[in-house]
């Protein structure tokens, strides 16, 4: 029976739970005054909250296995269901989705724009999440004229799915970037696997990120800043994806029918970390020039003159050391350097545009906005609606 007081009862139960969609959930059941019954059960195991729970007007879930308690469940319930992962596609259901495909390239832009030519994502299970990153990414690093290489787990018996010895799964893993060329970048699919990465390069004597630079998903705080070396990962934004997810079980529940296609869910920014704090270039030049940049870019006022004093040599040596080594001028380096801290700004701060401009090295906001819709496609303010709601940033 409905209840008295006309709430909506809502039932959160996943497979696999992040902390940071039930955080999405939750901010929009409070301003919807749902009944929320939160499950938080990594395994997703048929519970007694399905045993014995109330009738629900709605649920929201993460499916990862057609043949789960929860499955069973649903095929039971007449309540609308909106899922957060693609896993079973046999299962017709509206889903609110990470976009794979932008993160995979996101981790492919950000190793090539330091420099790596040689580049690998790490395969350590199957699924379709990991083969939708991993194809995104493949395709990026191609695309920009860099060389892939396959680094396959599953391939070579050890994914993290199977019950094998660590010590096997890190000596393999360690075999594999004695044998690929140096330095390489590499991505993971999601921030616990860095501890492999982290054991296997120690075992071979590499370091990280001078051999071996890692970019990894999810920027798990507890991870990527109490890690050694600290982690460069992509906020993939998730918070939204449950926000969004609670609007649209909404809509379902008030009569609204099913969307056609999932809906995507973009990710915001890379934080780059330790795990990435390189440029992998041999031109000495080049090298002083480019970390130069990285470390005086939000002054507006630096120019070509500076970073020619910095490097201790011509204007037309370091003009045609750009060209020769790096294929993007300086004035282009130093703005993806401005617009990409921009983005960080706009999507994890409620800064104001002014605030953002002058804080990554732009004289004024108009600046800001003119160079950035000229690179990114889009207008600053727009792409902070496009990616995350005003209203869910976080106060300063």
């Amino acid at each position: 029976m409905p209840l008295a007081s006309g709430r909506k009862r809502v039932l959160y139960f996943p497979q696999w739970i992040d902390f940071r969609v039930e955080r999405g959930i939750v901010e929009y059941a409070l301003g919807a005054r749902w009944t929320l019954t939160s499950v938080a059960d990594h395994g997703g195991y048929f519970g007694g909250v399905l045993r014995v729970g109330p009738i629900y007007d709605g649920i929201i879930t993460l499916i990862r296995h057609a043949d789960a308690g929860i499955v069973r469940f649903l095929k039971k319930s007449e309540a609308p269901v909106v899922d957060l992962i693609n896993a079973v596609p046999e299962l017709d259901l509206p889903r609110v989705l990470l976009d794979d495909h932008e993160i995979g390239v996101m981790g492919a832009d950000h190793l090539v724009d330091k420099g790596f030519e040689h580049l690998a994502f790490v395969r350590a299970m199957t699924s379709r999440q990991t083969e939708n990153r991993a194809a995104a990414f493949d395709e990026c690093v191609e695309r920009r004229g860099r060389t892939v290489h396959r680094l396959d787990l599953v391939a070579g018996g050890v994914s993290v799915m199977q019950p094998v010895e660590g010590r096997l799964r890190i000596s393999w893993l360690a075999a594999e970037f004695q044998r690929l060329p140096k330095p390489l970048g590499i991505m993971i699919q999601y921030d616990s696997l860095y501890r492999h990465v982290v054991e296997a390069c120690a075992f071979a004597g590499l370091r990280i990120p001078d051999d071996v630079a890692v970019v990894s998903v999810g920027n798990t705080e507890s991870v990527c800043e109490l890690s050694e070396p600290t982690l460069t990962s992509i906020e993939h934004n998730q918070q939204s994806q449950g926000y969004e997810a609670a609007v649209l079980l909404d809509q379902l529940m008030d009569g609204s029918p099913p969307p056609a296609d999932p809906m995507i869910v973009s990710p915001l920014h890379v934080v780059t970390r330790e795990s990435t704090d390189i440029f992998a270039v041999h031109d000495r030049t080049l090298r002083t020039a480019l970390y130069f940049l990285r470390d005086n870019f939000r002054d507006p006022t630096i120019s070509v003159s500076d970073v020619v004093k910095a490097c201790g040599t011509s204007r037309r040596h370091l003009y045609s050391t750009f060209e020769r080594h790096w294929n993007r001028p300086i004035a282009s380096t130093l703005a993806e350097l401005r617009i990409a801290e921009a983005k960080r700004l706009l999507t994890s701060t409620s800064e104001k545009q002014y605030s953002v401009a002058v804080q990554s090295g732009f004289l004024s906001s108009s600046q800001l906005s003119k160079v950035f819709s000229n690179r990114v496609g889009i207008t600053p303010g727009a792409f902070r609606s496009r990616t995350k709601r005003d209203s869910k940033l976080p106060p300063e």
